[in-house]
């Protein structure tokens, strides 16, 4: 049985993604973290959220226009 990644891994994976993925802007807008596996910020008129997987951190995003 695969074990559950500590909270510290999944921060790392999901910083790291964002990082990648979407570069810091200072004029995003982060909202409270609804889980330790999810992150979500405001861009662009957009909502998006980045959910890490709870047993491999591999990081996958859900983007929503406002």
């Amino acid at each position: 049985m695969a074990a559950i990644l500590d909270k510290e891994i999944h921060a790392k994976k999901l910083r790291e993604y964002y990082l990648e993925n979407y570069g810091e802007k200072e004029t995003d807008i982060w909202y409270e973290k609804p889980a330790v596996i999810v992150c979500v910020f405001g861009r662009d008129n957009c909502i998006i959220t980045l959910i890490s997987h709870i047993l491999t951190g591999e990081v996958k995003e859900k983007v929503e226009k406002l």
